[in-house]
């Protein structure tokens, strides 16, 4: 059993209030939720929920676990967002050659727009005639940005 996935399930199992409502919400079927519920309980040693036929209520149990359950999906939503971040996010050591009249026309406007977008970015700017070699790949690099 995947315990993260089965804490998803018991948690949205209590938000909707419904086996129907968190199967449709998780694109599965009621009884699929409801045998992971089952298993969950199962492997827990512990009823987490009083079911009738019309509702179901948290025991002290459940309501225990879907609390402690709710920080831990928590938490995993927030890696997983840090991660994704991370990999849209430029970091370390930029060098940049340009000659200075082309610099100040084209790049230095452009530089703190760029810089807030990658904060873990450091630039390096080398103002020098002999730069004009790299004119083209610059201009080409930053009017992508």
């Amino acid at each position: 059993m995947d315990r993260l996935v089965a804490m998803k399930q018991f948690a949205t199992v209590v938000e909707t209030g419904s086996f129907s409502a968190a199967a449709r919400r998780l694109n599965m079927g009621q009884p699929a939720v409801s045998k992971a519920i089952a298993n969950l309980e199962e492997y827990l040693g512990v009823r987490l929920l009083t079911r009738t036929t019309r509702a179901q209520h948290l025991t002290e149990a459940g309501q225990r676990y879907y609390e402690r359950a709710r920080v831990v999906l928590d938490e995993a939503d927030e890696a997983e967002s840090a991660a994704r971040e991370a990999a849209t996010s430029l970091a370390g050591r930029l060098r940049l050659a340009a000659p200075p009249t082309y610099a100040a026309l084209h790049m230095l406007p452009r530089l703190s727009e760029f810089l807030d977008k990658h904060p873990d970015l450091s630039i390096d700017l080398i103002l020098d005639e002999i730069a004009r070699l790299h004119y083209f790949h610059i201009s080409e690099y930053l009017s992508r940005c």
